[in-house]
């Protein structure tokens, strides 16, 4: 009987059955051990991606591979094993049989299935608890067999082997003829592509230190350098060893060094009682034979260093540390480190800097790409296939792993690239990639090569891991230091950037993650549930650093923290302190939004808050009335209709019910009403709130306060444009009499000067004087602000109309052209519609009136495209196209555009509104220019029936119409009514009562009327068979009033 059957049935589940090696032996035996060893580790692999295992299991993870590999060899060698070695060999197969027999058992009942119920969940849990000792006394028994299986050594028979023979277990390359070992075991990859740099760089680093190490994020190639520079210093050296170690566990650095010892037959190599480690170290640094040793995927700190990062355990002598057993090459000889870990890199080399391996280009990648793929590659799209490379950031490692998904599912680029932007990448990314050139310990998929580096840095530095995960919930590039509010921030970002999972930028002001680093962090803690907890540390972190009150000072903040607040405030949140968090974040991000004129996404986060804010805090609570004061002001500032004024009115009307007074939000809620009712043409209301807003900052902060002065600089302009000028003026002023004793800094005050100034000038038409105060506007606002920025747009475009005004157009039209160019694509598009406004009006002062119509058609376009058609600036632009169709000779488009002009005042403004009444006035003049002159006289009987003091240019133009109509009674009647009312036009009035007159052969009443005002009587001569045309209305010179659509002074 063998061996083996002389020992005990084995205990646990299995002993109602007879000791498996007894009844198969021992070959069979060895290939079930094996087997069944895979697949517990399969399943330690798995149990550890779900999330944290416990010490021993992660131990017993380390050392069972190194187990199984260990008999397999020594199973191949077992012929030269002596009697007493193959005794102990079957023995210790035993053992480690039972023991994982009985790790297998424990497992089924500790490991958690997808479809466990809560109640089995809690039992399994139960189960580990319990089961904890027996696994540490399982782990203890592995620990012990490793030892023994090292013992136990093959005959020295071996020794006559050649050092060359390639067993099946080992795949070393073909390289057997040449007189230096070539100990790499993977084959050289024909189609490698570029990496040139980093081949010269490790080639010109040799020249000056006998220690190179080339670090970067995991898959971005950096074994795959390592092995075509082994078969380029072959072929450069073919008497040199080429030696390869795999670095990334402890166990398997002793499995290479032992292969190596036996390869190169050192003396001791098979002495029991030599330390294998030393042997091979202390050979290599004294050795005259040249080589090149490869240290591969030393990533574990720990495992150089133990006494200085946590625990470490060497298989030779725990005393020491991998880092005692590199050698200290000298002459030829190199050793090469690859590494994720740039502290191991920069540790191990001594002396120079690693060499940081980059991102590949875009036509390295894509070659690589269309490689992996075959021959049948030419239907592909490179806009779709440079598509892919980006969303995979020129990462070799995930560009292969999709080149072979796509090629083994047969699915198109765009799917991958859909799946990978979507719910699904995790899968995709997670894919193993059966690749012979990468380790068999090796991860060959992106997202798990990451997790091993991501399971270190929580093992080494839990505060790295921390970070990571908050840096994850931010936007993935340019992230400030200053927002990351952790302990432990500089060490642990240190640590990060040795992994290169983040990247310095700026001074190491600012980090980026790489892209799919970043998905993957997301994805991570998303299956370990925790994605909700850095979701809300994130919020908090920006919500913290954001400024509350948006100056010209906090602009560069508020920019760097944007595409972070973009991103944080997409996330959904549940408890009320982080909703609270995102109410306000969301109020002082949109406020910013306005300063850079994006008023569509600012109203959007206006509403969120505001709604939030409604659910959490009371009615009464100032935080509500501040969200309900923002969200009305951007509803007004983005009104497409008559309604939606109104809504935005009774908003903010609300608001300053609810807003405490004094405060900030009564007086910004007052000061955007004033200008809301001016644009209604309330008068009394815009008034009434204008004075109220700068005497609530008058009270809150003094009469001589920044924000005081800047609300009576409005108020003064809403005086003045109302007609007021006087007033208006004063309170200009006013505000220059208090500037010298202004909080404001010197640059503000300089600011409120000039704009004082230049109101003042502007409403004595003082057109010169005004045009100097903008220039100087200008010039100091290009100090203040960027040169879009929307205060020095709109003083060029005050500077441009104060040159028109001066009867400079072609000045003014080209400043305006040049404008439109600049503010092409300018979310402010009233800038725009302005400098159009503008051009046009120049055009019609040197009447280019075709030119004009151009102009006027595009201004009324951008109108309506964001204001709507039933706007009350839409329809002001309405009329002015209408007119310039009548100067067009165009009058039936012109009667059109004053029909809904019309239409809309008399319901908008009333039907005696001055502004109604000057719209059919126009209407009258289209019919009376295409000789309508029955339709004038009954349009102009209109208009002059809803004024109580009908204008004298109206009523002449009523007299031309019943003039040109022959009306003789009519116009006589008329025309006496107007010679009672002493203007510029009763000279016009007595020379057609005069004509009436004669026409009814009054030719004595004609003659005393001739008599009595000699001042007609060379207009008499005018024949009345020529056909006289109306005067039209005046063009409504309307200034643009400011209506602080941008920005507030103050802020400057």
């Amino acid at each position: 009987m063998d061996l083996l059957c002389k020992n005990e049935l084995v205990s646990g589940s299995h002993t109602t059955l007879m000791d498996p090696i007894c009844a198969i032996g021992v070959a069979s035996a060895v290939v079930t051990f094996i087997d069944l060893g895979s697949k517990v580790v399969k399943r330690l692999r798995e149990l550890s991606e779900v999330g944290d295992i416990p010490e021993v299991f992660r131990d017993i993870r380390t050392r069972l591979p190194l187990i199984l590999s260990i008999v397999s060899q020594k199973q191949h060698d077992s012929d030269a094993l002596s009697l007493q070695s193959q005794e102990a060999f079957e023995n210790v197969v035993r053992q480690c049989f039972e023991q994982i027999c009985q790790l297998d058992d424990l497992l089924k009942k500790m490991m958690v299935a997808k479809g466990d119920s809560r109640l089995k969940k809690t039992v399994k849990a139960g189960v580990s608890l319990v089961e904890e000792g027996h696994v540490r006394r399982i782990a203890a028994a592995l620990r012990d067999n490793v030892q023994l299986l090292a013992l136990i050594n093959v005959a020295p028979v071996e020794k006559q082997r050649s050092g060359f023979e390639r067993r099946h277990s080992e795949a070393l390359p073909s390289y057997s003829s040449v007189a230096g070992v070539f100990f790499v075991p993977f084959s050289r990859d024909e189609h490698f592509i570029g990496r040139e740099s980093n081949l010269a760089s490790i080639a010109s680093s040799f020249e000056l230190q006998n220690r190179v190490a080339i670090s970067g994020i995991g898959g971005i190639g950096k074994s795959q350098i390592a092995i075509e520079y082994c078969y380029r210093y072959k072929d450069s050296m073919p008497s040199a060893h080429v030696l390869w170690v795999y670095g990334g566990t402890i166990a398997r650095f002793y499995q290479a060094y032992k292969r190596i010892a036996q390869l190169l037959d050192i003396p001791g190599w098979d002495d029991p009682e030599a330390s294998i480690l030393e042997l091979v170290s202390s050979w290599l640094s004294n050795t005259t034979d040249p080589y090149l040793l490869v240290i591969d995927n030393a990533d574990n700190i720990e495992h150089w260093w133990p006494g200085k990062y946590k625990t470490g355990v060497s298989l030779d002598d725990p005393s020491k540390d991998l880092s005692q057993y590199l050698p200290d090459a000298s002459g030829s000889s190199q050793v090469l480190i690859t590494t994720r870990d740039s502290r191991v890199a920069s540790r191990l080399v001594r002396k120079g800097k690693p060499i940081a391996v980059q991102l590949m280009s875009d036509e390295e990648s894509t070659r690589l790409f269309l490689s992996k793929l075959g021959d049948e590659h030419d239907d592909f799209d490179k806009a779709e296939v440079h598509c892919l490379l980006e969303e995979l950031d020129f990462l070799p490692l995930a560009i292969s792993q999709a080149a072979a998904f796509i090629e083994e599912n047969g699915i198109s680029i765009t799917e991958y690239l859909n799946a990978l932007r979507g719910e699904d990448a995790e899968e995709y990314l997670d894919e193993e990639l059966d690749d012979a050139r990468r380790d068999e310990s090796s991860v060959n998929s992106v997202f798990r090569t990451w997790k091993l580096s991501y399971d270190q840095i929580k093992q080494q530095k839990p505060r790295a891991a921390e970070l990571l995960a908050l840096i994850a919930m931010l936007d993935r590039q340019s992230i400030p230091k200053s927002l990351l509010k952790m302990p432990e921030v500089t060490t642990s970002l240190s640590v990060l950037q040795s992994f290169h999972l983040v990247t310095a930028r700026a001074g190491s002001q600012s980090f980026q993650i790489h892209r799919l680093v970043h998905r993957f962090v997301q994805l991570s803690l998303q299956r370990m549930h925790t994605a909700q907890k850095w979701q809300e540390a994130a919020l908090a972190c920006v919500s913290r650093d954001y400024p509350t009150e948006i100056g010209v000072n906090a602009w560069p903040v508020c920019d760097a923290l944007a595409p972070h607040v973009h991103i944080v405030t997409t996330y959904e949140y549940k408890t009320t302190e982080a909703r609270l968090d995102l109410a306000h974040l969301l109020c002082w991000a949109a406020d910013f939004d306005i300063e850079r004129g994006m008023y569509t996404q600012a109203l959007e986060r206006a509403s969120k808050s505001l709604n939030i804010l409604k659910e959490l805090v009371p009615e009464d609570d100032e935080r509500l009335a501040a969200a309900t004061w923002l969200y009305g002001r951007l509803l007004y500032y983005h009104n497409q209709s008559a309604s939606e004024t109104d809504a935005a009115a009774e908003l903010l009307e609300k608001a300053l019910v609810t807003a405490k007074y004094p405060s900030l939000t009564f007086g910004e809620t007052a000061f955007e009403l004033a200008h809301l009712y001016y644009d209604q043409c309330n008068e009394k209301r815009c008034l009434e709130m204008g004075k109220a807003s700068f005497e609530c900052w008058k009270d809150l902060e003094g009469p001589d306060s920044v924000r005081t002065l800047d609300n009576m600089h409005d108020y003064a302009l809403e005086l003045a444009l109302l007609g007021h000028e006087e007033n208006g003026i004063a309170m200009w002023q006013e505000i220059l009499e208090r500037c010298p004793a202004s909080d404001a800094s010197e640059t503000t005050k300089t600011v409120f000067t000039y704009r004082s100034m230049a109101g003042i000038a502007e409403f004595q038409d003082d057109a010169a004087m005004a045009e100097i105060f903008y220039s100087n506007l200008i010039t100091i606002s290009n100090t203040l602000y960027y040169s879009e920025h929307i205060h020095i747009l709109d003083y060029r475009l005050s500077h441009a109309e104060q040159i028109m005004r001066q009867g400079r157009p072609e000045e003014a039209a080209q400043l305006c052209e040049a404008m439109l160019v600049s503010c092409d694509g300018h979310s402010e598009w009233r800038i725009s519609a302005g400098c159009l406004q503008t051009i046009a009006e120049c055009c019609r002062l040197r009447k280019s009136y075709s030119e004009e119509l151009k102009y006027r058609l595009r201004m009324l376009d951008r109108h309506e495209k964001n204001l709507g058609r039933d706007h009350k600036d839409t329809i002001d632009a309405t009329h002015e196209l209408a007119d310039c169709y009548v100067s067009n000779s165009r009058y039936s488009e012109a009667r059109d555009e004053y029909g809904k002009v019309i239409s809309w005042r008399n319901m908008g403004l009333g039907q005696t509104h001055t502004e109604t009444s000057r719209a059919i006035e126009c209407l009258g003049v289209c019919y009376a220019r295409e000789r309508s002159d029955g339709k004038a006289e009954v349009t102009y009987l209109d208009a002059i029936g809803r004024q109580s003091n009908p204008e004298p240019r109206l009523l002449a133009n009523l007299l031309l119409a019943l003039r040109n109509q022959c009306k003789w009674e009519t116009l006589e009647l008329w025309s006496r009514k107007n010679c009672v009312v002493s203007n510029a036009y009763q000279p016009n009035a007595y020379r057609n009562l005069i004509i009436a007159l004669e026409k009814q052969d009054k030719r004595d009443e004609a003659s005393e009327m001739r008599a009595h005002f000699l001042a007609v009587r060379s207009l008499n001569e005018d024949s009345t068979e020529i056909r006289l045309l109306p005067e039209s209305p005046p063009v409504k010179v309307d200034r643009r009033f400011g209506r602080m659509i941008h920005p507030r002074t103050w802020s400057a």
